[in-house]
């Protein structure tokens, strides 16, 4: 057994048949299978070794029902698929995603890749059982070397300015929706040399990761599904910055805009209510509120920026902040944070009080909204991060419970076991 890069384990399918020179599955069933792969990488090779569909295709696997779709009909075939990317709202293949951001950058979106339902009764289609995936996966060396060979033809516009970088970025995608494809219980199995064995994923399928009460898989489910949001997000927060850009921010904003304060807020959408997470001469969470009572709350709400001016002279939710924090809010400037991972809003950009007694102006505005556009790897890493903390308190509270009511189940059987001998025994007397 062994590692395929830092992805996930593999190890050789003893049981194979080969057709012309290509080995494959002995369980494989031919009109099931789907190769995919990065470009070059020798799909082509081979499905023509099974006599497969001529043309390639090309599926968003981001879409509504994709395995549905009519390029799917014709099987086996190559396909291209169109992958989702975190912040990104259309799907690309791998050999475009340089058209959206640097590729260290991105990260697929694994929550907008709807699976197919399992068969749930004697007449439903199991989807998942109708395909069968091939992922290639050559080393990115050896597919940098088909590809170079390749372009001097010409053909493929996809090996224009070729780098190995590249080749491996393109390779990394697929390495991740073939562990995500094969622990959703699809059947996927693995290619790393085209005249070599195939191999299978050594790593457990999800469903299979907890056996308990359905209460208790239910929660661990929703504690996995936080920790690969957060995943999702990692590489690009920890190459941005850290908590430290938001405070960062904060300092710099006042002088840029010419204001009093700016204050950032989360939005925590379970409970209803947004918290500070930085503010001028303010600490984390000392302000939290209901999301309908403030104007924090619309903009999260809305999506859409507010602007209000002679604030001193209004009742509302401020005039109790003013008092936590004895300042007087004469007008302020609200922005959205959008979420990198739903396209909801994340959190919110508040300053207070333009300087000289000005109102805000549209330059404001628009400053404002391009700070937020960078922000959004920010809040949403600090939110999911919390949420992770405060959802393993509540497993761990779980834990505790579940070991003190084993211990007082066996009590109980204890004591009614001693009854039943006591009773034996004076029956028998």
């Amino acid at each position: 057994m062994e590692r395929l890069g830092d992805a996930f384990k593999s190890e050789e399918i003893r049981e194979v048949d080969t057709i012309k020179g290509i080995q494959f599955p002995a369980y494989l069933e031919t009109k099931k299978l789907i190769i995919t792969g990065p470009p070059g990488c020798g799909k082509t090779t081979i499905l023509n070794a099974i006599g497969g569909w001529p043309e390639e295709g090309y599926l968003d696997i981001s879409s509504k029902d994709w395995w549905k779709s009519p390029v799917l009909h014709q099987r086996p075939r190559e396909l291209h698929l169109g992958l989702p990317f975190v912040g990104f709202e259309k799907a690309v293949p791998v050999y475009d995603a340089y058209t959206l951001d640097d590729s260290s950058y991105l990260e697929i979106d694994f929550f907008r890749i709807p699976l197919p339902p399992p068969k749930t009764h004697p007449l439903s289609t199991n989807f998942r059982e109708r395909f069968v995936f091939e992922f290639i996966l050559l080393p990115a060396e050896k597919t940098y070397e088909l590809r170079k060979t390749r372009s001097k033809s010409g053909t493929h516009h996809v090996d224009d300015d070729l780098t190995l970088d590249k080749v491996r970025e393109e390779l990394f995608f697929f390495k991740r929706l073939a562990l995500f494809f094969h622990q959703n219980g699809m059947t996927v199995y693995i290619r790393d040399a085209l005249n070599g064995k195939p191999k299978r994923i050594c790593e457990p399928v999800l469903g299979q990761l907890v056996q308990s009460d359905e209460q208790g898989e239910a929660l661990y489910h929703h504690l996995d599904q936080i920790r690969l949001r957060e995943r999702l997000l990692n590489r690009s927060w920890s190459i941005r910055g850290n908590k430290k850009l938001l405070d960062l921010f904060v300092e710099v904003i006042p002088n840029a805009l010419n204001v009093e304060r700016c204050s950032i807020f989360i939005n925590d959408p379970k409970t209803g209510k947004v918290w500070l997470q930085s503010g001028t001469g303010l600490d984390e969470k000392q302000i939290e509120m209901d999301m309908q009572d403030s104007l924090v709350g619309q903009v999260i709400a809305t999506g859409d920026y507010n602007v209000k001016e002679d604030m001193d002279l209004l009742d509302g939710p401020h005039k109790e902040i003013d008092a936590q924090t004895g300042f007087v809010t004469r007008n302020e400037l609200c922005v959205p944070i959008k979420s990198l991972s739903d396209q909801k809003t994340a959190g919110a950009i508040l300053v207070l009080n333009k300087r000289g007694g000005e109102s805000f102006k549209e330059a404001d505005r628009v400053l404002l909204e391009k700070v937020a556009s960078h922000l959004q790897s920010a809040i949403e890493s600090i939110f999911l991060r919390q949420e992770l903390m405060d959802f393993s308190e509540l497993l761990t509270n779980r834990v505790r419970f579940s070991e003190w009511a084993k211990y007082l189940m066996w009590v109980i059987l204890g004591v009614a076991l001693a009854e039943a001998v006591l009773i034996t025994y004076l029956l028998e007397k």
